[in-house]
């Protein structure tokens, strides 16, 4: 990752939120995978912001090209999301920078926003991360197939570094984009209590309609 709190970065507008610690795989083409195939492998970053009319979201994820497949004219590529960033620059300016003749894609100035560190072993730490792994294991058990973690997953995550846990199940959730680029803002500890929270609610719901779900099923049949 390029060295300061300020980077000027290539960006991929997309229709969903990459968390850090997460990775994803999303189709890239033209000049801005030539441009980064051509960079060393440890150099190939750029930011994955929300698509948003007009423009983009003012946060994303810094992400570092990891693999790629050949898929028709360009690539299927797998990206690691790093580190989070702000905007540092109106949409509209990355815009009429992208317009120049030398880019035919969009970049802007970000500013990183790192997170603070982190004691594991800290009691507020361990209480957060007890209970946004117990709310995952329960999403699991109601919520089927509309959470999209599996039980094998949640328990290496269960071992894995505070942030990755917080990152992934954020990513995990059923929400709007919207609702996930807000996620994406707040400092870690606030994610992990608002996923925390997300997670209680909807395992809540499924439950209170647990006894009409014969009702539900009948309708559809008729």
């Amino acid at each position: 990752m390029p060295s300061g709190t300020h980077v000027r970065l290539p960006l991929l507008l997309t229709d969903d939120v990459q968390f850090p610690c997460t990775r994803v795989r999303l189709p890239l083409a033209g000049a801005l995978l030539c441009d980064l195939l051509v960079l060393p492998p440890d150099e190939r970053w750029l930011g994955v912001v929300l698509a948003r009319q007009p423009g983009a979201s003012p946060t994303g994820t810094a992400s570092r090209l990891l693999e790629l497949e050949p898929d028709g004219d360009g690539a299927r590529v797998v990206l690691l999301g790093a580190h989070r960033f702000a905007l540092a620059e109106a949409p509209a300016d990355a815009e009429r920078a992208a317009a120049a003749p030398a880019a035919s894609y969009p970049t802007a100035l970000v500013r990183l926003l790192p997170e603070p560190p982190l004691d594991e072993h800290a009691p507020l730490l361990r209480t957060l991360r007890e209970e946004l792994a117990s709310r995952l294991e329960e999403a699991i058990e109601v919520l089927g197939e509309a959470m999209p973690l599996a039980r094998g997953t949640l328990q290496r995550l269960v071992e894995a570094p505070f942030e990755e846990l917080v990152n992934r199940a954020a990513a995990a959730l059923d929400v709007p984009p919207l609702r996930k680029v807000e996620l994406l803002t707040l400092p870690l500890f606030d994610r992990a209590a608002e996923v925390a929270g997300i997670l209680r609610s909807r395992t809540k719901l499924v439950e209170l309609l647990r006894p009409y779900r014969h009702l539900m099923v009948a309708a559809e049949q008729n």
